[in-house]
């Protein structure tokens, strides 16, 4: 009696180990797995490598959860032969089927899976050593599994749209802030937006010319609400480059108001309008510049491009004291409905 009785507890304990262990590694996040690599917890890393070879570590457990149950009812059935008569065989073989499906199996997933992070880490280890024990039942099951679609592990890796998601779900349950949440959408949006999306219009550009005295702008100058200035020849599809304002206030201050603004241009870069903004962003923290000229397809000038109109695309309008029109894309469309309807 008093084996049959110790046997029933393992096979109760090793379904419960079995079924808790399978529902905590289904259960775990790739996520969850990585902060706590992270912290360096025990049992962390291990449990990454049998993520990554999921099917491995749960065909590996189905072994164990099967053995146990097969072989250990096999094994009770006939010491329940040997203790009970045949009616009490029938009714101990349907409380111990009751119990392994309570206690074997919906009581230790539910557990699982509410505490799977700590749960999976802790098991971790004993989950490898199934994995080398039962190796070659693994592979041989892997081959007969392989023409119904058993192939290796596939690792899931996260895609824009579902780090989107988790980030509003996130917000939602109050463990971010919706400037965050916004700013991870963005950040997702820099890549589908172009040059042209952005740039500031050539219609609306400030810009001055080349062969100008820069005593003769000083007004313009003094009204200017930009800091950076192209500098063209003939016209704006010949720029010669760009010029600080704060070099062509100094060059006035020191009487240099005889020169021409050619003189204080300086070396400035051209993009497509087809760029895209998380490249341009890039190129602009790598070449440390803050504007760019942006061409069209036929290598005229499109507009200007400046690291501030990229930074806007993440954080939103960025508008100071001296900011007399917003947003010069919205001016330049009024600009072009003004002039169609004078053409009319």
């Amino acid at each position: 009696m008093i084996l049959l009785i110790v046997l029933c507890f393992l096979i109760l304990l090793l379904s419960f180990l079995a079924s808790s262990m399978e529902a905590a590694l289904f259960s775990v996040t790739p996520i969850q797995i990585e902060q706590m690599c992270d912290r360096g917890l025990t049992g962390a890393s291990r449990l990454r490598r049998n993520k990554k070879a999921i099917q491995e570590s749960i065909v590996a457990i189905v072994i164990l959860n099967n053995l146990s149950n097969i072989a250990g009812s096999i094994l009770v059935g006939a010491l329940a032969i040997d203790v009970f008569d045949d009616v009490w065989v029938g009714v101990f073989s349907a409380a111990l089927t009751f119990a392994i499906i309570v206690f074997g199996e919906v009581v230790p997933k539910t557990i699982a899976e509410r505490n799977a992070a700590v749960y999976a880490r802790y098991t971790a280890q004993f989950v490898f050593v199934l994995r080398i024990f039962f190796k070659p039942m693994i592979v041989l099951i892997n081959v007969f599994a392989r023409p119904f679609g058993g192939q290796a592990d596939v690792e899931h890796r996260l895609s824009e749209e579902e780090i989107t998601i988790l980030a509003r779900m996130s917000h939602h349950h109050g463990n971010i802030l919706e400037t965050e949440n916004q700013l991870i959408r963005r950040v997702f949006e820099l890549d589908d937006l172009m040059a042209r999306d952005i740039m500031t219009p050539r219609t609306v550009v400030f810009a001055l010319r080349g062969n100008d005295r820069l005593d003769s702008v000083a007004n313009d100058l003094y009204k200017a609400a930009v800091s950076r200035i192209p500098i063209y020849g003939e016209d704006l599809d010949d720029i010669l480059g760009l010029a600080h304002i704060r070099e062509l206030l100094a060059g006035m201050a020191k009487g240099k108001g005889h020169k021409l603004l050619r003189d204080f241009a300086e070396e400035v870069s051209f993009v497509p309008d087809t760029a895209r903004l998380n490249v341009l962003l890039t190129d602009f923290q790598k070449n440390r510049e803050h504007l760019s000229i942006v061409v069209d397809e036929h290598g005229g000038m499109a507009g200007v491009i400046t690291l501030e109109d990229i930074l806007e695309q993440l954080v939103g309008e960025i508008v100071d004291e001296h900011d007399s029109d917003v947003d010069l894309r919205v001016k330049a469309r009024l600009l072009k409905e003004m002039r169609r309807k004078g053409l009319e």
